[in-house]
């Protein structure tokens, strides 16, 4: 079996979207009723900063969650989490279960009583998580040996 390779994409940070958005646009109007107006000096630096603080908000959650994003590789030996966070890898050999939550899209995929990856699948469909779990539940049963029971 081939090695398959996953993407984890983080949670979109729809706050800061916001906050950067409300900020932008109140900066940005401001700024224009002050210039129009003629406003003291004050009030279009403060009306500025505010557009600005609005503009810098938006690019620093874009970069958050590109470098975020991670992605998983799974392979006939184990698994492989790579992130800017580093890279984390376990053997088939020594995971003893992986575990899903009931709500959301957290798995956990446990080594002994120790270890423990957890593994954030924020924006995929239920059926597509389900997916990924077969193919780990198929790839763990292969290193373990074990196989389907024909009854005899």
């Amino acid at each position: 079996m081939a090695a398959t390779t996953f993407s984890i994409a983080p949670r979109v940070p729809v706050r800061a979207f916001l906050i950067s958005a409300v900020a932008s646009l109140l900066g940005a109007g401001l700024l224009v009723l002050a210039l129009i107006n003629g406003w003291h000096w004050a009030l279009v630096a403060l009306a500025a900063v505010l557009l600005v603080a609005g503009l810098l908000l938006l690019l620093a959650a874009l970069v958050a969650q590109k470098a975020s994003a991670a992605e998983l590789v799974l392979d006939e030996e184990g698994y492989t989490v790579r992130s800017r966070a580093g890279e984390q890898w376990g053997a088939w050999a020594e995971v003893t279960r992986i575990t899903r939550a009931k709500a959301g899209g957290q798995v956990v995929i446990h080594e002994g009583d120790e270890k423990r990856t957890r593994l954030e699948f924020n924006n995929l469909e239920r059926a597509r998580i389900d997916e990924i779990l077969d193919e780990m539940g198929a790839r763990l049963d292969s290193a373990k040996g074990y196989r389907v029971w024909d009854g005899s």
